[in-house]
């Protein structure tokens, strides 16, 4: 027979004990109340561990136990807070929940590129690189489902593409007229854009390069005259995914 050693610790810090102990196989709480057979638990628990062979760890005893006794002589946990009680039926779950998912939290993924035509993306099964006119058919449909946030991922013509990324604030590129695109028809939308520099880069790099390494600096630059310059297309979110330098921020304009 096989047995496991479990630390049983109060929340309180207060006291440790090691105990070998048998692996459980616990009922969920359903399961529990259905057999409706349990007898009642003295909760004072005096005298349950008289006659053991061995010195029995007490949580109630000592000069900082863990536990308690209340008005009743019951073991008691010294905590005013009982999640338990919000949680015992679905009504009371719905009363006190604090976070309910709805379409309106939902971020649409678009992937755009300047063919005329949408084109299967292989390692993303059921999605597709839309056209302009296609992605706002998209984002049409989406809105009737509720979803009425959207952020955009170009694929930009290698022609286009340069070390400096400067494609990327070209206030008329693909990801700049889109926005105008869906502000225009859907001006109460959500538009976020996607603010580096990879998409546009002949390197393949988040960042400006030069002999084989990345120069911070320089793209900083870059990153925030894109950023402006989707700002100014009318993105309402501007988030930087850029992994190449050491910075972190979301813009809301």
């Amino acid at each position: 027979m096989k047995f496991s050693t479990v630390i049983i610790a109060s929340f309180m810090g207060a006291a440790t004990a090691f105990a070998p102990v048998k692996p459980a196989a616990f009922a969920p709480s359903s399961a529990l109340s259905a057999a409706g057979n349990t007898d009642p638990v003295d909760r004072s628990l005096v005298g349950i561990d008289d006659g053991a062979e061995h010195d029995v760890f007490d949580p109630t005893s000592g000069d900082n136990p863990a536990l308690v006794r209340n008005n009743n002589n019951e073991v008691w946990v010294p905590q005013r807070a009982r999640p338990r009680r919000n949680r015992k039926s679905a009504a009371m779950r719905g009363m006190v929940r604090e976070n309910i998912v709805t379409p309106n939290n939902f971020i649409y993924p678009l992937f755009i590129h300047e063919e005329d035509f949408n084109t299967p993306i292989p390692s993303m099964p059921g999605c597709e690189r839309h056209t302009l006119s296609s992605m706002l058919k998209e984002v049409g449909e989406s809105y009737e489902l509720g979803v009425k946030t959207f952020v955009l991922f170009p694929k930009v013509p290698d022609e286009l593409k340069t070390n400096l990324g400067v494609e990327a604030y070209n206030p008329n590129g693909i990801v700049h007229r889109a926005i105008r695109m869906i502000k225009e028809k859907y001006p109460d939308s959500v538009v976020c854009t996607d603010v580096a520099l990879d998409p546009y880069s002949d390197q393949g790099h988040d960042g400006v390069v030069e002999d084989g390494k990345i120069l911070n600096d320089v793209t900083i630059n870059q990153l925030c005259k894109q950023a402006v310059s989707q700002a100014k297309a009318g993105a309402d979110v501007v988030a930087p995914s850029d992994m190449m330098v050491s910075i972190m921020f979301v813009a809301f304009v």
